[in-house]
């Protein structure tokens, strides 16, 4: 486990070095890929032999849950990379995801057995779409940041790296409400399917719990953006640094909800 550690950290450092470089050179982003290639399969090793060690999926903890994310997120890029507008963005998502990674491992990595109701297919699917909905917020985000880099120099006719690197302002703008396009009914769904998951486990479809409470709200964050990009017409600026911060709530559930508040979602952070 260690060794597996260890090779999925130094490839995705490896991948987040070489994909900023690439903003220079582009022929460093091949070789980021290959970084990437090594952590991402270090990484499957490694969740197989959590998942064996935990008899289920291992996303039940913070820790297992955080890695499991890290995961989905370089799957998703490396699915869709060979296209232009995504490629680039490598040199924003495997930074991110090495620090992910790395912070990760500061967190409680005991293995034991869960509680009871911390398994079934109901919570695994909960879980994997919520990640997934995670993920296309976060790479929302991303468009969102590069965007407004990408504005920036073309305003104040100061054009230098991100101009010439980064994909036309009207793609990225596309790309990112496509990707809240997509995640928010993921989201819909993972909200769904974990009430289900509780009237199952605890006789009742909604607590109040906090994390419930922060769900619902993100749920109502990203809603907002659906309804101001296709009801109001927001677009360019204003919708990406509406993609921005509405992921702050997602990293509020991360850091807040998780770690300081108490309740059925937060066993074993």
């Amino acid at each position: 486990m260690t060794i597996l550690m260890g090779l999925t950290g130094a490839g995705y450092l490896w991948a987040a070095v070489l994909s900023v470089a690439a903003f220079y050179d582009l022929r460093r982003m091949r070789w980021a890929e290959y970084g990437g290639v090594v952590g991402w399969l270090a990484q499957t090793a490694w969740l197989v032999a959590r998942g064996v060690a935990s008899h289920g999926f291992p996303f039940v903890t913070l820790y297992d849950w955080m890695g499991f994310f890290v995961w989905a997120s370089v799957f998703v890029y490396g699915l869709v990379s060979r296209w232009n507008a995504w490629r680039i963005a490598g040199g924003f998502l495997f930074p991110i995801m090495f620090v992910v990674w790395l912070v990760s491992q500061t967190l409680n990595h005991r293995l034991g057995p869960l509680p009871t109701g911390l398994s079934g297919p109901w919570l695994d699917v909960h879980i994997a779409l919520a990640t997934l909905a995670d993920v296309s917020f976060l790479l929302s985000a991303i468009f969102g940041i590069m965007y407004i880099e990408k504005e920036r120099e073309l305003k104040q006719k100061n054009v230098r790296v991100f101009y010439y690197r980064l994909p036309p302002l009207g793609e990225l703008d596309q790309w990112s409400a496509r990707l809240i396009g997509w995640g928010w009914p993921l989201f819909t769904l993972a909200m769904v399917t974990g009430a289900i998951w509780a009237k199952m486990v605890w006789g009742q479809y909604w607590s109040w719990s906090p994390k419930e409470v922060w769900s619902l709200l993100t749920w109502a964050v990203y809603a907002g953006y659906l309804a101001a990009r296709w009801g109001l017409g927001w677009r360019g600026r204003r919708a990406a640094y509406f993609s921005m911060l509405a992921f702050l709530a997602v990293l509020v559930n991360f850091w807040v909800i998780n770690l300081w508040f108490h309740g059925p979602h937060n066993y074993n952070v």
